[in-house]
């Protein structure tokens, strides 16, 4: 099937925005959606090297996602228990300012005043660790308390080394939403674990590279979700 133009897509796009009620909530993917690049794979490879985290830590995460990838991305999480979480906070601040900011795809802070506009209602649903997914939403204006990520429980103000369930990829991203009552009406991921995420809001988009054809890139068309090309 021919691509779409992405002006169609876009205007596809800010239909739904207006069109959308008061109040309603747009989930956003993190990683490939919102900016280029995976925050929590980043930061556990740098923290690996400035030995925040075991040397062999990146290899370990790489194994397991050849196994499963909840228990992966709740590694990343998990690895850094025993760290003080203001520690972290500061760390993952710098961290998305000093790597990350600059990749923010050109649709975002677009997208995000026109639902502000709206008086609509972002989410990010993320199977990042949390710490660095709200350092991204702070930089683009998102509540930090709209983060759905993975997170460990913080106890005396350390991190504890088993994260909290369920995991939000794959089915855990619907499910992350549900525990708070949130049903959105547009969704937006780039990846294999957002299906179910777009399956279950009103209205879903795709987010692909220009020069790939992604696992849901190649499912979109047969869900009739629009591909917007970044």
């Amino acid at each position: 099937m021919k691509p779409a133009p992405a002006a169609r897509v876009e205007g596809w796009l800010a239909a739904r925005v207006r069109q959308a009620p008061p109040g309603a909530a747009v989930a956003f993917d993190a990683d490939g959606t919102l900016w280029r690049g995976d925050v929590g794979e980043d930061f556990l490879r740098a923290a690996a090297f400035a030995g925040h985290a075991p040397k062999n830590a990146y290899r370990q995460y790489e194994a397991l996602l050849a196994v499963d990838l909840a228990t992966a991305y709740a590694y990343c999480a998990e690895v850094l228990a025993g760290k003080e979480e203001a520690w972290l906070e500061a760390q993952a601040r710098q961290f998305f300012a000093d790597r990350f900011e600059g990749r923010v795809f050109r649709y975002v802070r677009p997208l995000l005043a026109q639902l502000k506009g709206g008086r609509l209602m972002p989410w990010i649903v993320s199977a990042s660790p949390r710490w660095l997914v709200q350092a991204g939403a702070r930089a683009l204006g998102i509540p930090a308390d709209h983060v759905l990520a993975v997170s460990v429980p913080v106890v005396d103000g350390k991190l504890t080394a088993v994260a909290e369930q369920p995991v939000p990829c794959g089915p855990g991203k619907a499910a992350a939403l549900a525990r708070r009552g949130v049903r959105p009406y547009l969704a937006l991921g780039n990846g294999a674990i957002d299906v179910e995420l777009l399956a279950c809001a009103q209205h879903a988009l795709v987010v692909a590279p220009r020069d790939e054809e992604t696992p849901l890139a190649r499912l979109a068309p047969g869900r009739g979700w629009p591909i917007l090309r970044v």
